[in-house]
């Protein structure tokens, strides 16, 4: 007999009580001065007879080692830490949680125990709030971000070369695709929605702010469509796009830059980061009201599986093992990564799987070890290979066949 899941699902603030440093830039330093939006952490509960997963999707950089070893212990999932999926929508402006990585800002204890203890309560609160539901699955292209890596000649130190830079390129690889879960009880009432996108939240305009960015606009927007439920945000694999902000910088400095390193991104005024974000709010909204494709939750099986560093990367310390977290529910599958990968790894992993079953990727698992390009970009070098090793601590260097090695285990458990 087919096992029966039952689905709760909730939000809670954890919006910080007082100032503390930020996440996502190493040019802070100062705590945030005042608070532009709330931040939140929504909850689904997937529960069945024998098995059952809580996911967690938090308006933060990364959720961090801390947050997750709380979670787990409070949870009582020890043992069983895949019963647990913890994200982060990668927002460049909440306060920093993953201690390990404090070149992008200083993880602050109390406030890390106040979200654990605000998500514990949470999910303690709904356990025994099941419901059977109706999930139906959405698909919808936004056009909203660009890619972010631009491979060109530009002034190195070694003079005029071929490199690569954060630049606007509008040829590069980007994932449009939003992705949308909508979960209704046997009413036909919404009662929770995940939604999956791949871009970097990094353009809010207020530098020493708190603010959940774009996925916050777009929640508010689904909300007002669909009522108050707890709305998930999946960060796709963004390693490579962000936000499509780009000009010309003004003044003789602004274009000795340009000549020299080519075509720049800019910081976007406070009006069109609004345009901008609503405009995706609003497309996002608009493939939610769109007919969907009806899945059926018959099964759970959730796996997390490592890939040692040795596997991938040579000359480390050995400790930035990188972790699939794969939660098949037969109707659709999440894969998620502790890691930033770029866009690329998506393509790979609809290979692997190879079935009509909807996907969603997800970034920003736990505590991020690294970004993750793809093979051509490794002698291309780059931030996503190189610039961002020290604000990771990350000593080792990427193996040329990285793709394969990342994937392999993936794959091997997927048979």
């Amino acid at each position: 007999m087919a096992q029966e899941f039952l689905i709760s699902s909730g939000s809670v603030d954890i919006t910080p009580r007082r100032p503390v440093m930020l996440g996502g830039f190493n040019k802070r330093t100062a705590p945030f001065t005042s608070v532009a939006s709330r931040l939140e952490a929504n909850v689904i509960l997937i529960k069945g007879a024998s098995s059952s997963v809580t996911i967690v999707s938090t308006d933060l950089l990364y959720p961090g080692e801390t947050l997750r070893a709380q979670l787990v212990k409070n949870l009582g999932l020890e043992g069983r830490s895949e019963e647990l999926f913890l994200c982060a929508s990668h927002t460049h402006s909440a306060p920093m949680t993953a201690p390990s990585i404090p070149h992008l800002g200083v993880a602050d204890a109390e406030y890390v125990n106040f979200v654990a203890t605000q998500i514990t309560a949470l999910v303690k609160s709904i356990e025994d709030k099941g419901e059977r539901c109706v999930c139906t699955y959405r698909i919808g292209r936004a056009d909203h971000s660009m890619n972010r890596r631009l491979v060109r000649s530009r002034l190195t130190r070694s003079g005029f070369a071929r490199s690569s830079g954060f630049g606007p390129n509008p040829n590069g690889d980007r994932d449009e695709s939003v992705r949308i879960l909508e979960f209704a009880n046997l009413n036909g009432e919404s009662s929770a929605v995940i939604w999956n996108y791949a871009c970097h939240p990094t353009d809010f305009p207020g530098f020493l702010q708190v603010s959940a960015e774009y996925p916050g606009i777009v929640r508010a927007r689904l909300r007002s469509q669909l009522g108050d439920i707890p709305v998930l945000f999946f960060q796709g694999f963004s390693g490579d796009v962000r936000p499509p902000f780009s000009g010309r910088s003004a003044g003789i400095a602004g274009f000795a830059r340009r000549v020299l390193v080519g075509p720049q991104f800019r910081q976007p005024l406070r009006r069109e980061w609004e345009q901008w974000s609503n405009s995706l709010a609003e497309s996002v909204a608009s493939f939610a009201r769109s007919s969907g494709r009806a899945l059926k939750i018959d099964s759970l099986v959730l796996k997390r599986i490592e890939v040692p560093e040795n596997e991938y990367a040579a000359g480390g310390t050995g400790d930035k093992s990188l972790i699939w977290h794969l939660i098949d529910c037969g109707g659709f599958r999440i894969v998620g990564i502790n890691a930033e990968p770029v866009v690329k790894y998506r393509r790979l992993l609809e290979e692997s799987f190879s079935s009509e079953e909807p996907l969603l990727t997800v970034g920003c698992l736990d505590q991020p070890v690294c970004y993750l390009p793809s093979d051509n970009m490794i002698p291309e070098q780059g931030y996503e290979v190189e610039g961002f090793r020290s604000l990771f601590s990350f000593d080792a260097r990427f193996q040329n066949s990285l793709q394969d090695s990342v994937i392999r285990r993936l794959k091997a458990a997927l048979v």
